[in-house]
């Protein structure tokens, strides 16, 4: 058997979902990594390729999906070359909340970033240190 959720308990899990990202004296973040993305959430020591903070509240509910919201749309300052291969959303206690594969634009990712060319046959843009990514339309359903 296999359970359906109605709209109203989505909208209640989404919302709790800002809730606890929010939670606490620091911003949100939206870490990417160039390393193979581990096994178990969390369970790391990878350094960031680049540390996207987001505003504070660190998104919204929009037409049914949670949206984040960066708290710089330029962009934010790339600290090594590579490819961002996975990413991590961590809430604002520095609580790792939940991991995905990081793509560009076109290819579909959990979390999308744009700022740069994507070299041919990969799925996401080559960044170099100095560099802007910016973080695209990342959604929660």
């Amino acid at each position: 058997m296999t359970w359906r959720i109605g709209s109203a308990l989505s909208q209640a899990q989404l919302q709790a979902t800002l809730t606890l990202a929010d939670t606490g004296a620091g911003n949100a973040r939206v870490r990417l990594y160039t390393t193979a993305r581990p096994d178990t959430l969390g369970s790391h020591s990878d350094t960031p390729q680049a540390d996207v903070v987001l505003a504070k509240p660190c998104g919204a509910i929009v037409g049914g999906v949670l949206v984040l919201y960066p708290l710089d749309a330029a962009g934010t300052l790339v600290m090594a070359a590579g490819l961002p291969r996975w990413g991590e959303w961590v809430s604002a206690t520095g609580a790792v909340l939940l991991d995905g594969t990081v793509t560009d634009m076109d290819n579909g990712g959990d979390i999308r970033v744009e700022g740069a060319q994507t070299p041919a046959g990969e799925t996401s843009p080559m960044f170099y240190a100095g560099g802007l990514v910016q973080l695209g339309t990342t959604a929660l359903t």
